[in-house]
């Protein structure tokens, strides 16, 4: 009986700090989302009644409130949770650029389900080159009919083994960086061993990574089943980057969310402009300053997400992507003059960890500073179970 009354003063806190939870995390964030998808809903409805209007026009007050609104602190003040609005924020702001700017001639054409189908789901192809490339997967794109619940059914549960195997991978490695931050081997040994801070910053991307790919795949599956699409035809957001061999291959497999949209916004027009001046230009120069815009411009971004984090610009951000968009440009050249030469690829493997381990102490240390700081990575499973046992023992 006393073990029963000694349990609800804990259930109590619990109802109580998951209530809070809802009124200053989930309804503040919610309200930012709705206020951030409001220029697309109205994008949506009047798109065919104002063709006569040069609708890139509106793309500048639209581009601006997207990213203004991230920054109104009252949505909510907890920087993860601002970083994803402000993740949405820019997300929006570069599909409207992408469809007023560079393809209007689609965009002239799409419905209200098309614009939600581009935004939410899959890229929309409506012209001819387009269509043609996907021909033979027609009949697999265009889902129509009822909900075919045995489909869905199976979706749900490969998903739902996937997120277990997230969370469990995810619960295990905040075990470990909580060991290591909350004792004396932080003070003694991080920052004096490269080593050491290659691991640490390898498994703190890592989180990074598991986060993402959580969070994506809960997404992935109800877009599906709302649009009544297969689940395969959703394209995941990563393909395995912890097995890359070169920084190129790192970001062909890091998350694709942005990708196309910057090829479209960047990469082609800066392409364009140097070949317009420059026509003789070689063929690695081109792409090698049209890389580094883009990866510029992300690191620029990146920035964006740390200023509305923590009101703060660091500039390590910038460092970081530069120094990728150098390693990727350098790769290029190497293999196009030393194509002959063989480099195994568990040396690649290694080359590419210890970079990545290295450069990625620019990304993650705001984050790092702001969860020792706070103790987060103390909440994991493991470390509640181990301390219960121990407790018990």
């Amino acid at each position: 009986m006393k073990s029963h009354m000694d349990c609800l003063p804990h259930l109590n806190s619990l109802l109580l700090s998951t209530i809070n939870d809802v009124k200053q995390i989930y309804l503040p964030t919610s309200l930012a989302l709705a206020v951030l998808y409001f220029p697309i809903f109205l994008l949506s409805i009047f798109n065919r009644s104002i063709l006569k209007i040069s609708k890139w026009i509106l793309t500048i007050p639209i581009v601006i409130y997207l990213l203004f609104i991230p920054i109104c602190q009252p949505f909510c003040c907890i920087p993860v949770f601002n970083v994803c609005i402000a993740s949405v924020g820019i997300y929006y702001a570069q599909k409207i650029c992408e469809w007023i700017l560079i393809r209007r001639k689609e965009f002239y054409q799409w419905s209200f389900f098309d614009i939600q189908h581009e935004l939410f789901y899959y890229r929309i192809y409506t012209l001819p080159i387009s269509i043609k490339k996907f021909k033979k997967k027609k009949k697999e794109i265009i889902f129509s009919g009822p909900i075919q619940y045995d489909k869905h059914f199976k979706s749900l549960i490969y998903i739902s083994c996937k997120i277990i195997q997230y969370y469990l991978l995810m619960d295990l490695i905040v075990f470990f960086i909580n060991e290591v931050f909350s004792t004396e081997f932080y003070q003694k040994y991080y920052k004096k061993f490269l080593f050491i801070q290659i691991i640490i910053n390898q498994s703190s991307g890592f989180i990074v990574y598991l986060l993402f790919s959580l969070n994506y795949d809960i997404l992935r599956y109800v877009l599906c089943l709302i649009f009544n699409r297969p689940l395969e035809l959703m394209p995941e957001l990563f393909q395995q980057p912890y097995r890359a061999i070169s920084p190129a291959d790192f970001w062909s497999r890091w998350h694709q969310i942005f990708k196309n949209t910057w090829i479209e916004l960047i990469f082609k027009p800066i392409s364009k402009f140097i070949l317009y001046y420059w026509p003789y230009s070689p063929k690695f120069i081109v792409n090698g300053i049209s890389s580094m815009c883009v990866f510029l411009f992300s690191g620029i971004i990146h920035e964006y997400y740390i200023y509305v984090a923590f009101e703060k610009f660091t500039g390590d951000q910038i460092k970081f992507f530069i120094l990728q968009g150098l390693a990727v440009c350098i790769e290029y050249i190497f293999k196009h003059q030393f194509h002959q030469i063989y480099i195994p690829k568990s040396i690649g493997f290694l080359l590419t960890f210890i970079f990545n381990g290295i450069t990625a102490s620019y990304f993650m240390q705001p984050w790092i500073s702001y969860f020792v700081q706070r103790q987060a990575f103390k909440y994991s499973l493991m470390n509640l179970i181990i301390r219960i046992l121990s407790d018990k023992y």
